[in-house]
């Protein structure tokens, strides 16, 4: 699993670290490490090859990013008999807090597209696809900030972005649980995992990504109104989605009550 990054890889992906020393490179060291332990913990899985991965470039520049996002309140501090204060360098000033903020939110930004870089990456990827981490990592119809950008409406979005709006979009896809069934919206993620979403199911998807946005900008009608078409579609094609045409939502929807013939044995007239 161990991923091995040079300074100059690092520098290369952090331009902000670049140095003519080895000092911000060696005192994060440790962060490499966390980096890539989380990585590897949360989405990639503990157990996965890192020269097998066809992610590999996005991996050593999110651990690069991650590491240094983390280091940077520190990077400029030492421990004294009087306690913290700035490393001493008469040639350079220590910058404001807010330029230091400003640094802290671009990495973020980055090593956020480097996150989704790498689960797009691994979509498609048969051993990927079918750990639990898959599942763990794809378990919504927005798992990237990507989808937060061009589904509902914000343009700045980012991973961290998508996190907090986490519930909102668990809320929205209990309801379409509801109406496309359970079994139809757990066969669209595996498909996904799998990148091999049918023809037919392309355009389903990207219906239902536009209802969660309606719901994260609470345009409740418009919600109801792409759900509905949703709907309307399985319907017309039950065909083209097995998946939904085998489930308990389309049995009960078409669910035939027993009819009173003359030719029954109990027939019944009133």
């Amino acid at each position: 699993m161990k991923m091995i990054i040079d300074k100059q890889t690092f520098e290369k992906v952090v331009f902000a670290a670049a140095s003519a020393n080895v000092y911000v490179f060696d005192a994060i060291q440790d962060r490499f490490e966390q980096a890539e332990h989380k990585l590897f913990g949360t989405v990639l899985g503990s157990d996965t090859d890192v020269d097998t991965l066809p992610v590999k470039e996005d991996v050593c520049r999110y651990i690069c990013l991650d590491a240094f996002y983390q280091a940077i309140p520190g990077l400029d501090l030492i421990l004294t008999d009087t306690g913290f204060g700035i490393v001493n360098n008469q040639n350079i000033s220590p910058a404001s807090r807010d330029r230091v903020e400003s640094l802290r939110v671009q990495i973020q930004r980055e090593a956020d597209y480097a996150l989704d870089c790498i689960i797009e990456g691994m979509t498609g990827d048969d051993a990927w696809s079918s750990s639990v981490c898959a599942r763990l990592v794809i378990s919504s119809l927005y798992y990237t900030g990507a989808h937060v950008r061009d589904f509902a409406g914000r343009p700045t979005a980012i991973r961290t972005d998508l996190l907090e709006l986490r519930s909102q979009i668990s809320e929205a896809e209990e309801y379409i649980r509801r109406e496309i069934s359970a079994v139809l919206f757990d066969h669209l993620l595996e498909q996904i995992r799998h990148k091999s979403l049918a023809e037919a199911e392309i355009p389903l998807v990207c219906s239902l990504r536009r209802a969660i946005g309606f719901w994260i900008n609470k345009q409740l009608p418009a919600f109801r109104v792409e759900l509905a078409n949703v709907v309307n579609l399985l319907e017309r094609c039950p065909d083209d989605f097995p998946a939904y045409k085998d489930s308990d939502a389309y049995k009960v929807k078409h669910f035939e009550y027993y009819k009173n013939e003359k030719e029954d044995t109990c027939y019944f007239w009133g």
